[in-house]
């Protein structure tokens, strides 16, 4: 009986754990910045942890990962670019070396 309930025990602990984790599934999509001075930002994140970087018609691949609450983007040439979510994962806000930040909206998933 006691082998029992520590099993069901553990089981309620695991599927706590379980669904408390958030799905890297919820960040998969397209984003896009508004137009500002003619050039546009977009970013598609594929359920594989592989995406797509593009500045106007320039392309450039990433992998992405969640750490830390973020999504870190491993550009291919070797950078690393920040994106903190911001309303509930609909927003990123990209930080740009040099540049500032950077605002992409959630489009589709």
């Amino acid at each position: 009986m006691m082998r029992a309930s520590f099993r069901v025990v553990w089981l309620v602990i695991a599927g706590l754990v379980f669904c408390a984790c958030e799905s890297d599934l919820s960040w998969q999509g397209r984003y896009e910045s508004p137009r500002m001075e003619g050039v546009q930002v977009t970013l598609t994140l594929q359920p594989d942890g592989k995406g797509l970087w593009m500045v106007d018609q320039e392309s450039t691949p990433v992998r992405w990962k969640k750490r830390q609450g973020a999504l870190w983007l491993h550009v291919k040439t070797g950078g690393v670019l920040i994106a903190q979510p911001q309303d509930n994962q609909k927003t990123l806000s990209v930080s740009i070396p040099g540049s500032g930040n950077i605002l992409l909206k959630k489009i589709s998933d």
